[in-house]
Order: structure tokens, then C-alpha cells, then sequence
């Protein structure tokens, strides 16, 4: 239904109530599932869907009001006592909400009510009240799983609902787990990063468009869900140290999985509704203690998380689609395992899964299919029993006779249908005083059309038709070329005639005389209030939506028939042994983990950063100090130009105009990076589910300990880091950390640690990694690059053991002795040194053999603006970054000595190492015969090195500036970016890391020649 043609007034009080309403029913529905007894809030839930049924009822929003129609049916039967609260009856009440929610978020925002799936919905809620009301012990087995498939198998489904279980099939596969026998062994747990899900024959991978607004809305959609994947990632693992804890805990879980299944729907996005539904209805009966948080299931859960993911990496922002991805196999699981009460798998996937799954602690006996069924049945998740006396059918009456209605519909049919006469006639008096009012002749069609809406409602047929015939005849006029003024004779005959009938229809209904129902002379054209419902159910008066069908008991004929691998009957999978399993096939690497080897961009993150307000406010102070300052300007240049005031004067006020100028430019660059800063723990959040995960694959006892999360560091940088992290901490568990028995040889604890923490260095922001495992052998790495081909056996022993450790860099470098899924590829520690020297930062490596190694990562607080030191070689003015620079300083040329063909000097004991800047840039020496020469003495960790240069000139802020993609195509050596100066000039940017490399490399050049 559209809403082009609805009273725009009227619409807005209906968005506004509609919500309100929604508001109100979840959390009573919530309340109601811990106090099922409680009838004062069933009348609290009845009430608001009620009045939402009514309201979309007259404004003709089918789809609203048919929903809502079922949804208040079935809650009549909870408060008539006919039917008792039900995990199964509250489920699909709850998906009744969010679908209700859904439209109205879809008509406010784009005017129609959009491709919402409510015949779905409806099926399930007439499968429930058909089966409470067939057989009385058929009840027990009424699940919210069994609601859809009891839907699936209704013989007299509309049209437009067998359309939309069709469409639907695919995604909630309820029809192919109903017959499936479950997992025949004890309880499973399956090693979901070794599955491969097979899409099924028939699932069609072509992707489709989002029914979203706009490209913002996606985005905001992205960026939620992710944050929502972070959280579950973090509330899972916390469920898993703690089962038996916190309810509040499961609680969250739920609401993560709840909120981005409305959320999926929304924007159209089927499989990831679809899943998301299938976990949000496992997650309800952990809530209601019927069923425990196992190992199995918690891996079930986190690998469910791990598809939301890659699904939310299906999306495709600018073109606003989805590329699908089959969710069957999940769904599936997830629904026997609902079913069963622990990781279930069905029959046909068992050749999928059961390779790669292994016998948890347990029963070792398999359950016969009988005894399967058995044990499903006698799960608390079935509905209770229904007393005979209450099972029988409460239809209620169709006749639509004057007693029938109910008092509020008339109420608002009453106030409303006198509101629309009213506008009628204040349109056709404007109509005749000019007949080309276009908005005019709108209105008029929209309470017309509203008229029609209103009165089939209230089963008027014959009003209701006579509106739609007035109606079409102002459409055709509006349409023509015709002037309207040749409507107004007929139209006011039509609407004259309209009115009657109304008004009599009304009076019989309420069973008045027509003479008290006439209009008021000063009526206000105002949408009518909101009525306060009666608890008591209204009888249907409306052809709107179709009475309920009543199917047959469980028919085993199924709309689709679905092939099924042959299953043997009496062979039961035999139990794995309790021994470690062996050392598993190495699948591929995931799709992320080689786009961020093969050193490809990454996909591109949040574009959003949450604002205190305050600092909003203070920028706005800026902003209008920074219009008083140029005014101030302003009056300067009319002064000089006019020669009202002295010189001096005008100079003395530049310059103060110019210092708080400064100060303003100072703080308002200090308010912006502080708005840009987040804290590293949006960073560090990934890393206990990846330890976990490593942990669980590698055999190892693994604890990881975060410290400084809270330490802020520049948007930017934050996003970038992440994928260098993750590449560190797997080494750390990979290669650092040693197997259990031999850290109990070695005289540790059998748990391994890794740290990784966050603390402010001067402007930089230090992360570490550190483990407390064999640490890095130099011997060992000296033999390796030997091995590798990356150095000589001559170059290596000249090789100090830094130096030899930091063979780890070099592309190719690995010292695994075997290839596995997390490391030993050779690649990986050489991309994350690139990408740390693409942020403008480094990596330090301490380690002591037998103990641990420590990665220091020293970041830029932000990439876009640093204090840099500038300086001048020849005609060339360079910046070198200030946090670089340990300090400068002059020194006789006399003072210079030459150690392993390097010039050195002595300072302050320390020996350092004296380069000429113009040799390292391949610039002309400079030809005077200096005696002093200024020199600028930078750090690149721990290490130090002076540069020659010829002028020391001033410290000064630069914006960084990169190079731009024409100039990174050249292997420009030493430079990292470039900035532009006041007057205009380009000056580069000395990478200090990079400069103490050349130094390096030249000096050895040097020494072979």
C-alpha cells in the first residue's frame, strides 16, 4: 500500500502511535515469558495490537492490519485461557513485532510498505492456533520450529503466501529437518574452521538488490552489525568461561542476534535474517534454562558469528547488493540442535560435518532414531498440554450486525469519516474559487480514498465502492489535460451522495437518528485521537484477512520433495578416541588473511566516529571566534586602505589579531585529533576470539591479558593496525609458545601467555606483543637465511644477532619446520613491517632465548599532522619528524673519525655513526670547506645515527601530504610524504627508519668496495 494518496497529517500521528505501541509490546512480551500467569500483561500486549490493527485497518495498510489481526487473535487465546504461554506462541508473536516495526520504519522512510515476509508469519500463527485447536495432544509437539513447517503443509494457503513459503524455503529449511534423523553418537563437537559448507544443488548464488534508502543507511547498517559482531564475539567467550553464570549475560547475546536479524530485515538481506533467526530461537531456550551452554554449542554459536561476518563482507555498499551465500547447512544445525538440546547434526549433512567432528566427553551409546524422537519430545520446549474443554474452536462470529462491531472501531470510524466530509467540503469551496490548486484537488483525492479504506473495514461495501468510483473520477480528471473546474458540478452530486450514505450507514450502526450526526458548522480538520481499546476481542466484520484454514494433521506430503542421501539404518558411528586427534589437513587461508599478504588494501571500515557532544559545542565556540578574527581582519584592511590610523598602529594590531589567531588554530587542531581518537580497544576486541580459536586448533593452553585499552590513538591508524596485530599474535601462539609437555620439561607453566598492551610514548602511541614462550634464537635465524637464500654463509656470521633476528622481515623468511593454516608460509612478518612503515611507524623485536619475545609497534598519534625539524641541503629544504630527532647539534670536522669505512664520532662517550644527507639523497656534497658542521643526531628505536646537513632552520606543525600514486610507482628511497610550505613550495618528508637503513646499506657498499 501506498502512502502518496493517505492524509499526510493522519499518517504522521499513525507513525508516531504505531511506534509507540511496538515500544510497548516487546518488553511486556519479554516480562511475560518469566510470568506466563500474569493476565494484566496480556491485556497490556492485546491492547496496543489492537489498536495498531485498528489504525492501519483504516487507513488501508493491508499488510499492517492482517498481520496484526493474527497476531491479536492468538493473544486473545492466551487471555480467553483457550491457550497457555509457549516458548513457540512467544516466538512468533516476537517476529510479528519486528516484521509490524519493519513496515512502518519502510512507509516512513520510503512511503510504501516494502517486500516485508508476513505471510510467513501469519502461516505460523494459524498452524499454532490450527493445531490447539485439532487435537489436543498434538499441542505438545507444537515448537517454534514446528510452526513453520505446519504452515508449509496448509492445504488451503493464499496465493501470495505459497509464493512467499517458496520464496522462504531455501532459507528457513524446517521442511528438511523435520523427517531428518539426528546425529546418531553422543554428544558432537564439530571443528568449524576445518568445515567447507557445499552450497546446496539448487541455491542460486546471483546476487540481488537491498531494499535499503540509501547508500548512508547500508553504511549504517555495516557499521552497527559489525559492532554487534565484536560484542558477540566478546559475550561468547564469556559465556564459555562461565556457563552456569550470569543470565543477563545470555540475555545480551540474544539481543545481539535479535537486533541484526530486524536489522537484516530491514535492508532485505534474506540468509542473514534467516540465520540470524535460527540462532536468536537457540538463544531463547538457553535463556529459559531449557537447554545448557556446551562446548559444542558455544563453538556452534561462534562459527554462526563467523558467517555473519563473512555475510556482512557480501554486501556491496555502492551498488546496494548482496552476493548470497547458501546458509542452509547452518540453519540447519542450528535447528536440530534447538530441537535436540545439544550440537544435533541432521542426516543429510552428517557426510559434510561428521568427518571433521570428534566425540565430546560423554555417552558413547547412539540413540536409535526412535529413541531420538523419544528424547525430543520430552524437552520442556513443547507447548503445555490444553485441557479438552479449552481446545475447542473459538471462531468468531462473521456476521457484521449493527451489535457486532466494536465500540472503539466505531469510535475512530465515527471521528474519522465526519474529519474527511468535513476536509471534502473545505476543498470543493476552494476548488471553486480557483480550480487549478493542484495540492487541493490531492487532498481531495486522499479523503476519498481514505473514505474507501475506512468504510470496507467496517464491512460497507456499497460505501466503499461508491468512494472508489469518486475517487477514480478525480484521479482521471487530475490526470488530463481537462480544467477541473468542469469536474465540480458532478463531484459535488457525488460527494453529496457519498455524504448521505455515511451518515445513514453510520446512525444504523450506532443506532441513532442521522439528524445528530450532522457535521458541526466550525469542525477542526484535526486526525483523530487515539481511543483507548477495550480488552475485549472484537468479532470479524471485515473480508480483509482469510479465516484461519484448517489443514490436516500432519500430512507427510511436503511442497517441495527433497532428495535424501541413503541412510543406514543400523550402522551407528563409532566413538572417537579419547586420544588428541592428529594434525588435521591445512585448508585454505581465508579470503581477508591473503588479501592482507598479498598486501591489498584492506575493506574499508567504519566511516563513522561517535561524538561527545561537548566537544562539538567547543568546536562551535571556535568556529565563531575564528568569524570574529576575520572580521577583525577585515577592519584591519579597511583601516590601512582608508589611512585612518597610523602604521604602527595597524602592525601592532596584526600582530595580536595573528597570535589569537594561532591560539585558535592551536586548539581548534587539538579539538579535531581528540574527536578522531578511539580507544584501542576497538582494536584489541578481535583478539580473544582469534587466541581461542589458535588455541583450540593448536592443542595449546593459551591465555591472553589486554592491557591499556584504553589508550586512544588516531581513527586512522587504529583501522590500519589490526590486521599487522593479528599476524603477530598468531606467530606469538604458532612459534613462540611451546607445546605443553615441553614447557612442563622446561619448568613453566603449562599456559602460555601472550601480552598485548597500549601506552602513550611521547606523541606515539607503543603496542606490544609479547610472549612468554622459547623466544627467538639469532643462531637459529642466521641458518635459516642461509637455508632461504637470503644471505651468504659469510654475511651471516657478520651478522649481529639483531641483526639476524631481524631476518624475520625478508620476504620468503620462515623457520616453521612444517606448513600449517597458521603460519609457515614464508609470508606475512615482511608485510607487517610494510604496513607499519605505511603508518608512518616501526617494529622492534627484544627477545631472550628460553623466555619470550616482545614486537614493540611505535605508531603516529595521527597521520596528519606532526612537528617536523626542517632543514636545508644544498637548495632542497627538508622535514625530519620530530619524534625522530634525539637533538642537533655542531661539531668540528676535526672530531670525525672513520670506523669500518663509516664516519664516527664521539659523543658524550657514545659512538654514532655520521652520514651526509646529500650522499643518502644523491644530491651535489656541498663544495665549501667547512670547519664546523651542523648535524642532526635522529633514533630509530634504540639505535642512533647522525645526519649531516648544511642549515638547521626552524621546528615547525606540517600536514602531511602523500605522494601521490604516480610517484609511489618509483622506488623513492628515504622520503615518506611530503608537505606544503606557507608560500606555496613542496618540501619532503625524511623517513627516519628508511634513512637509517640507507645509511646502512651504503656504509656496507662502501666497506666491499
Amino acid at each position: 500500500m501506498s502512502q502518496d494518496y493517505l492524509d499526510p497529517e493522519i499518517l504522521s500521528d499513525f507513525f508516531i502511535e504505531a511506534k509507540e505501541h511496538l515500544e510497548t509490546i516487546e518488553p511486556n512480551l519479554l516480562q511475560l515469558e518469566k510470568t506466563p500467569e500474569n493476565l494484566g500483561l496480556l491485556n497490556e500486549i492485546f491492547r496496543p495490537m489492537h489498536s495498531l490493527k485498528g489504525a492501519s485497518g483504516f487507513l488501508g495498510l493491508h499488510k499492517i492490519n492482517g498481520l496484526a489481526h493474527k497476531a491479536e487473535n492468538i493473544l486473545d487465546e492466551l487471555r480467553q485461557g483457550a491457550m497457555a504461554v509457549n516458548s513457540a506462541i512467544m516466538d512468533v508473536i516476537l517476529s510479528a513485532t519486528d516484521a509490524l516495526r519493519q513496515i512502518v520504519d519502510n512507509l516512513e522512510t520510503t512511503g510504501r510498505e516494502g517486500e516485508v515476509d508476513t505471510a510467513s508469519i501469519i502461516a505460523r500463527i494459524e498452524s499454532i492456533l490450527a493445531v490447539e485447536f485439532s487435537a489436543p495432544g498434538a499441542a505438545q509437539q507444537a515448537t517454534a520450529n514446528d510452526a513453520p513447517e505446519a504452515a508449509a503443509q496448509t492445504a488451503e494457503a493464499p496465493a501470495e503466501l505459497a509464493e512467499a513459503e517458496d520464496a522462504t524455503e531455501s532459507l528457513e529449511p524446517d521442511a528438511m529437518n523435520a523427517d531428518a534423523p539426528q546425529a546418531a553418537s553422543g554428544p558432537l563437537n564439530i571443528r568449524w574452521q576445518n568445515v567447507h559448507l557445499e552450497p546446496s544443488p539448487d541455491f542460486d548464488p546471483t546476487p540481488y538488490v537491498l531494499t535499503t534508502v540509501g547508500e548512508g543507511h547500508l553504511t549504517d547498517f555495516l557499521e552497527e552489525s559489525r559492532d554487534l559482531v565484536g560484542s558477540l564475539n566478546e559475550g561468547l567467550l564469556e559465556l564459555e568461561k562461565n556457563p552456569d553464570g550470569s543470565g543477563e549475560l545470555v540475555n545480551d547475546i540474544f539481543r545481539y542476534f535479535h537486533n541484526i536479524k530486524g536489522n537484516s530485515g530491514i535492508i532485505g538481506y534474506r540468509e542473514l535474517n534467516a540465520l540470524t533467526h535460527e540462532a536468536e530461537t537457540l538463544l531463547n531456550r538457553v535463556r529459559k534454562g531449557e537447554m545448557r551452554t556446551s562446548r559444542a554449542v558455544i563453538d556452534l554459536l561462534l562459527a554462526v558469528v563467523d558467517l555473519i561476518e563473512e555475510l556482512l563482507g557480501r554486501i556491496e555498499v555502492d551498488g546496494m547488493k548482496a552476493s548470497p551465500k547458501d546458509i542452509s547447512v547452518m540453519a540447519a544445525v542450528l535447528q536440530a540442535t534447538t530441537e535436540a538440546g545439544e550440537l544435533a547434526v541432521p542426516e543429510q549433512y552428517r557426510a559434510m560435518l561428521m568427518p571433521d567432528s570428534e566425540a565430546a566427553a560423554g555417552p558413547g551409546e547412539a540413540l536409535a532414531p526412535a529413541d531420538a524422537q523419544a528424547q525430543d519430545a520430552a524437552w520442556p520446549e513443547t507447548a503445555p498440554e490444553v485441557a479438552p474443554e479449552q481446545a475447542k474452536p473459538q471462531a468468531p462470529a462473521p456476521n457484521p450486525a449493527a451489535n457486532g462491531y466494536d465500540a472503539e472501531d466505531v469510535d475512530i470510524f465515527e471521528q474519522t469519516v465526519l474529519h474527511q466530509l468535513k476536509s471534502l467540503d473545505l476543498a470543493m469551496d476552494m476548488l471553486r474559487q480557483d480550480a487549478s490548486q493542484r495540492d487541493i484537488i490531492d487532498g481531495l483525492y486522499r479523503s476519498l480514498t481514505t473514505l474507501q479504506n475506512s468504510s470496507g473495514y467496517m464491512g460497507l461495501g456499497e460505501i466503499k465502492g461508491y468512494s472508489e468510483r469518486t475517487a477514480g473520477l478525480v484521479d482521471q480528471a487530475r490526470k488530463s489535460d481537462l480544467g477541473f473546474e468542469l469536474m465540480l458540478d458532478i463531484l459535488s452530486q457525488e460527494i453529496s451522495i457519498l455524504k448521505d450514505m455515511i451518515i445513514s450507514a453510520l446512525a444504523g450502526i450506532k443506532g441513532v437518528a442521522p439528524e445528530s450526526l450532522a457535521l458541526p458548522p466550525e469542525a477542526e480538520a484535526a486526525p483523530a485521537p487515539e481511543a483507548e481499546p477495550k480488552p475485549e476481542p472484537k468479532p470479524e466484520v471485515k473480508p480483509a484477512p482469510k479465516s484461519e484454514p484448517k489443514p490436516e494433521p500432519k500430512p507427510e506430503t511436503k511442497p517441495k520433495p527433497e532428495p535424501k542421501p541413503a541412510p543406514s539404518a543400523t550402522a551407528k558411528p563409532a566413538p572417537s578416541a579419547a586420544a588428541k586427534p592428529a594434525a588435521v589437513a591445512v585448508p585454505p587461508v581465508t579470503a581477508a588473511q591473503a588479501a592482507f599478504e598479498a598486501g591489498q588494501p584492506q575493506q574499508k571500515g567504519a566511516t563513522t566516529i561517535r561524538v561527545d557532544h561537548e566537544k562539538l559545542d567547543h568546536l562551535m565556540n571556535l568556529i565563531g571566534e575564528l568569524i570574529i578574527n576575520r572580521n577583525r581582519y577585515s577592519m584591519i584592511a579597511r583601516a590601512l586602505a582608508e589611512g585612518l590610523e597610523d602604521v604602527g598602529d595597524v602592525a601592532q594590531q596584526l600582530t595580536e589579531t595573528t597570535y589569537a589567531m594561532a591560539r585558535i588554530s592551536d586548539d581548534l587542531q587539538d579539538t579535531i585529533m581528540k574527536v578522531r581518537m578511539v580507544p584501542v580497544h576497538t582494536v584489541f576486541s578481535r583478539f580473544p576470539r582469534l587466541v581461542r580459536d589458535l588455541s583450540r586448533k593448536s592443542g595449546k593452553q593459551v591465555e591472553l591479558i589486554t592491557e591499556g585499552e584504553e589508550t586512544e590513538l588516531d581513527k586512522s591508524v587504529g583501522e590500519e593496525i589490526g590486521d599487522p596485530l593479528v599476524h603477530l599474535i598468531r606467530n606469538s601462539l604458532d612459534h613462540g609458545l611451546e607445546p605443553e609437555d615441553e614447557r612442563i620439561a622446561a619448568g613453566k607453566n603449562p599456559k602460555g601467555h601472550v601480552w598485548l598492551r597500549a601506552y602513550h610514548k611521547g606523541n606515539s602511541v607503543a603496542i606490544e606483543v609479547e610472549d612468554d614462550g622459547r623466544g627467538i634464537d639469532p643462531e637459529k635465524m642466521r641458518q635459516v637465511g642461509v637455508k632461504k637464500g637470503l644471505c651468504t654463509a659469510e654475511e651471516a656470521k657478520l651478522l649481529d644477532d639483531r641483526q639476524a633476528v631481524d631476518l624475520i622481515f625478508a620476504p620468503g623468511f620462515s623457520s616453521a619446520e612444517k606448513i600449517t593454516d597458521v603460519s609457515g608460509r614464508g609470508v606475512g612478518m615482511d608485510v607487517v613491517k610494510t604496513n607499519i612503515k605505511n603508518l608512518k611507524g616501526n617494529i622492534q623485536i627484544h627477545t631472550e632465548v628460553g623466555k619470550g619475545s616482545r614486537f614493540t609497534l611505535t605508531l603516529p598519534l595521527t597521520l596528519a599532522i606532526i612537528d617536523a625539524l626542517m632543514v636545508q641541503v644544498g637548495d632542497g629544504t627538508y622535514a625530519i619528524p620530530l619524534d625522530a630527532v634525539s637533538e642537533t647539534t655542531k661539531i668540528e670536522v676535526e672530531r670525525l673519525s672513520e670506523v669500518n669505512h663509516r664516519k664516527a664520532l664521539t659523543l658524550r662517550g657514545e659512538v654514532l655513526g655520521i652520514i651526509e644527507l646529500s650522499e643518502l639523497m644523491g644530491l651535489p656534497g656541498n663544495s665549501d670547506n667547512r670547519e664546523i658542521l651542523p648535524v642532526v643526531i635522529i633514533h630509530d628505536n634504540d639505535r642512533r645515527l647522525g645526519i649531516v646537513v648544511d642549515k638547521l632552520l626552524e621546528r615547525q606543525e606540517i600536514v602531511i601530504k602523500p605522494l601521490g600514486q604516480y610517484l609511489n610507482t618509483f622506488e623513492i628511497n628515504g622520503i615518506s610524504g611530503a608537505t606544503i610550505m606557507g608560500d606555496g613550495s613542496v618540501v619532503l618528508i625524511l623517513d627516519p627508519h628508511e634513512v637509517y637503513r640507507l645509511a646502512t646499506a651504503t656504509t656496507k657498499q662502501t666497506g666491499h668496495d
